[in-house]
């Protein structure tokens, strides 16, 4: 669990962009491209053939590529700065001076009305992109597949409040979840958390079996800040990741991980518009394997559930493999679909937060090749591990062969934030640091989350001013003791407990003790030195180590994949 409250609700995540990728040639109008998805057509694409003569207003474009422009009266001269790109224009001079180099116009630089205009080609070389004009819209045409240009063009209309435009890159179903009301008020809520939207700095692009994403990394007044636009196959947007970045920290591969041991393929998790790309790492030789699902703890956390430089599920993953055991990872529907999952569900729950994907994952597996629909488990880390009684429940019929709680919470989750607050105003108050603001921090945390406990209160009856996101999500697992919720299961267990754990504490290991205490199908195991993350810290973990690289160590794999395997 995210420290203090990281829930299903949050859109925040640490991932950092580094690379701009060149767009292709071909250009096609995002309006186009609506009207072409919402009758099931790929939109027809169109070349540009007046980019080497066309003009175009030099700060309408740069600004539609995310670029911050300024003026200089004094010498007549307009400057646009997107990442390390910085191009000049001066009224008069028939070249563009980039980062210092000049390139050569065909024609000088002009006013036309109050707009610098300059030759759409030499733009589009100063920039490293191959974008068309729209003389109409006053907006960059690009094309369906460049997603650096969609996801800039798009972002800059949203940022200019021209709501009009920026619905012109959505898709149908998300133009329908966001109208024009909310869609402003969305940005305009962003814009007060972080500060006004300034240069764009980067743009990383990846895709996966879901969707086409451009993350796209900008200045704001407070810190960077990155938008992941994810694309649908007609180029519409079809939502949005949104994350204030940290210090990027490299992840460092274990030493167990031998590539010639193990194979990955991308899967499919569910059907229809809220479908979760994940990896299936098998081992390498004849199958049919044993198989773990890997469930996430809260946040919206990706494949691989990154926290700083850790990235625990993919150690597990690679390192069950090379143990002959194959690993089912996938992205959690509120990191993939984090604008979808909320409103096309308004009382979202765990159940559809964690219980139900990890169920689709399941159904999945067993009819795949090379999986033994026999020897299915499910691995819940934090409070996807709390949640593993109830996946169980879920999971009658479906003949799981076990499942693995790792530093899952044995008390209710209401309970453990207080804990972890006062645990962190106390680190505070250690290190002679000022404490008056987490205390009043702590008190309205405690005071929100003893209306949820309060049994007056339902949905049907929720409390009214609830300050703490969903109520819904509250309500759905208030006062849960995941021990006593597997008391009577019969599906084996093995749980495991960091003993340097900062959020969920070693004693809650007592608590699964001691509500199992009448099972004899349940295996324990505390590691005294590792944390939250399931990797070891020499020193007491606070939660800052999460961003020093380090690996789930070998004998947690190694336990866990004698469990599995006896």
């Amino acid at each position: 669990m995210r420290k203090v409250l990281k829930s299903c609700k949050t859109l925040a995540a640490a991932s950092l962009a580094l690379a701009l990728l060149a767009p292709a040639i071909n250009t096609v109008n995002p309006v186009q491209a609506l009207a072409a998805s919402a009758t099931g057509q790929s939109p027809a694409l169109t070349q540009s053939t007046a980019a080497l003569t066309e003009t175009v207003p030099f700060r309408d474009y740069a600004e539609s590529l995310g670029a911050v422009v300024s003026w200089n009266e004094t010498d007549r001269t307009a400057t646009a700065l997107r990442g390390k790109t910085s191009v000049t224009a001066a009224i008069g001079e028939a070249y563009l001076t980039v980062n210092g180099n000049k390139i050569a116009l065909g024609e000088s630089v002009r006013l036309v009305g109050e707009k610098t205009v300059v030759p759409l080609g030499a733009l589009n070389e100063a920039f490293g992109v191959s974008a068309g004009w729209d003389k109409e819209a006053g907006a960059i045409i690009s094309a369906k597949d460049d997603y650096p240009l969609l996801a800039s063009n798009f972002i800059a209309a949203w940022n200019k409040g021209d709501l009009a435009k920026t619905k012109g890159y959505m898709s149908p179903s998300l133009q329908m979840l966001m109208p024009d009301q909310l869609l402003g008020q969305f940005w305009s809520n962003l814009a007060q958390m972080y500060g006004p939207l300034g240069q764009q700095l980067a743009v990383n692009v990846s895709s996966s079996a879901v969707h086409h994403n451009a993350a796209v990394l900008y200045k704001t007044g407070a810190a960077a800040f990155e938008v992941t636009v994810r694309f649908d196959t007609y180029g519409l947007v079809d939502d949005l990741y949104l994350s204030p970045t940290l210090p990027n920290n490299a992840y460092v591969k274990p030493s167990y991980d031998d590539p010639a041991k193990y194979s990955e393929k991308e899967v499919v998790i569910g059907e229809g518009p809220l479908a979760l790309p994940g990896t299936l790492t098998t081992p390498a030789g004849q199958g049919p394997f044993p198989v773990v699902v890997l469930v996430h703890g809260s946040g919206p956390n990706d494949r691989d559930e990154s926290i700083g430089a850790v990235k625990s599920f993919r150690d597990l993953a690679v390192g069950l493999a090379a143990q002959g055991i194959a690993v089912l990872r996938y992205e959690k529907v509120t990191r993939e679909h984090p604008l979808k999952s909320q409103m096309m569900i308004p009382m979202f729950t765990v159940q559809e937060e964690t219980v139900d994907d990890a169920i689709r994952a399941v159904e999945l597996l067993r009819k795949t090749d090379g999986i033994d629909p026999k020897r299915i488990f499910v691995a819940g880390h934090s409070q996807g591990g709390m949640m593993i009684p109830r996946i169980m429940d879920a999971a009658q019929g479906l003949d799981l062969a076990g499942a693995i709680v790792l530093a899952g919470p044995s008390r209710p989750l209401e309970n453990l934030i207080v804990e972890q607050m006062k645990f962190q105003t106390e680190l505070a108050r250690q290190a002679g640091q000022p404490t008056e603001a987490m205390e009043q921090q702590t008190a309205v945390y405690e005071q929100q989350l003893q209306l949820i406990k309060d049994p007056k209160y339902s949905l049907t009856n929720p409390p009214q001013g609830f300050m703490l996101g969903n109520t819904a999500w509250w309500l759905d697992i208030r006062n849960l003791y995941a021990g006593e919720a597997a008391k009577n299961q019969k599906v084996p267990l093995l749980i495991m407990q960091g003993g340097n754990d900062a959020q969920v504490f070693p004693d809650n290991l007592e608590g699964w003790k001691t509500a199992l205490a009448a099972r004899s199908d349940v295996q324990y195991k505390l590691y005294p030195s590792v944390n939250h993350t399931l990797v070891e810290y020499e020193g007491k973990s606070t939660g800052a180590e999460y961003s020093l690289p380090a690996n789930v160590p070998d004998y947690i794999i190694a336990d866990m994949a004698k469990w599995i395997k006896p």
